[in-house]
């Protein structure tokens, strides 16, 4: 009896002898896979780190993209970034970066040939998708910029630049009911731009004369930025279009405050004095007009004088 149990005592002593090591065994594969994850990590950081000192350190753009290049290449010879996936995200960060040096040269050709890189080293990424249809969309090649953001889109459905930019592109081609549904999405993503969509959404709803709508976007932004004189002079025009004048001329005066050389204010003013029949305050502001663009940058002389000379005689017996 006594045998049996220093027998058993004996199994049971070897078995979790056999368990510690199994454990042992485990800690240490774990801490070896552990050890490879931060060196693989600080391995990423150092060429991110080069990539931003790229940026910051060389002031052209041939020098910049020569440096990117060199960068790739060590990417491709570092052994320790054994994982692919994270190769390959290093990898597209800086065929990104020449990318978007060629985009900056106006050289799209080179810029595509870039974007189609990233796309072959990881077709499942939306990024490179989505940087060459901004580059089609840049040398207005809208249908081949519309597929590429619908590619993106398919492959990360909350790519609210995507929707922005393929919305603009709808908006230009007077597709409003598309482009409003891509600033609608875009919108509920709430990207750091918002201002910029609910600008394009309101001018968007401008064009398909849903004023109220269109009012109501341009306050968005002003509860956002009350110093946004491009939503001030929308909105005014918004008015205009309902005639409700002393609100347009409420709007336009904010406008001009904050900028007082503003000539699209200054046009909608006068329109407003027009419309109320205040001719002389509307001629002093054609008149100003006039007097901030000199040379016609804006094409605004023909419209103005045809108005002046239509006022003059009004105002003499206003």
């Amino acid at each position: 009896m006594i045998k049996i149990k220093n027998a058993t005592l004996q199994i049971f002593l070897e078995s979790r002898i056999y368990i510690v090591i199994l454990l042992l065994s485990a800690c240490m594969s774990s801490c070896g896979l552990f050890d490879k994850e931060i060196k693989q990590d600080k391995h990423i950081a150092e060429f991110r780190y080069r990539m931003n000192r790229v940026m910051d350190s060389l002031d052209n753009h041939k020098g910049r993209i020569k440096a990117f290049e060199e960068i790739i290449e060590r990417i491709n010879a570092d052994e320790d970034l054994i994982t692919l996936r994270k190769k390959n995200i290093l990898l597209i960060e800086g065929n990104t970066f020449i990318s978007n040096e060629y985009l900056s040269l106006e050289n799209y050709k080179k810029a595509i040939k870039y974007a189609n890189i990233i796309i072959d080293i990881d077709s499942t990424s939306p990024k490179g998708f989505y940087n060459r249809g901004c580059i089609y969309q840049i040398i207005n090649e809208d249908s081949l910029a519309i597929l590429d953001y619908n590619k993106a889109l398919k492959l990360n459905p909350d790519y609210s630049d995507a929707y922005y930019n393929r919305g603009i592109i709808y908006e230009e081609l007077g597709e409003y009911d598309k482009a409003l549904e891509d600033y609608n999405r875009a919108i509920k993503l709430n990207p750091s731009y918002i201002i910029d969509v609910y600008t394009n959404r309101g001018n968007t709803y401008l064009a398909k004369e849903a004023y109220d709508k269109a009012i109501s976007d341009y306050g968005k932004i002003l509860a956002i930025d009350s110093t946004n004189i491009k939503a001030y002079s929308n909105r005014a025009g918004a008015y205009i279009m309902q005639k409700e004048y002393d609100k347009a001329l409420t709007d336009c005066n904010k406008a001009i405050g904050l900028d007082s050389t503003n000539i699209n204010a200054y046009q909608k003013r006068a329109s407003v004095y027009e419309a109320q029949k205040e001719y002389k305050q509307a001629l002093d502001d054609y008149g100003k007009i006039l007097h901030l663009d000199p040379q016609n940058k804006f094409d605004t002389h023909e419209t103005v004088r045809k108005a002046i000379k239509k006022l003059r005689p009004l105002s003499r017996y206003k």
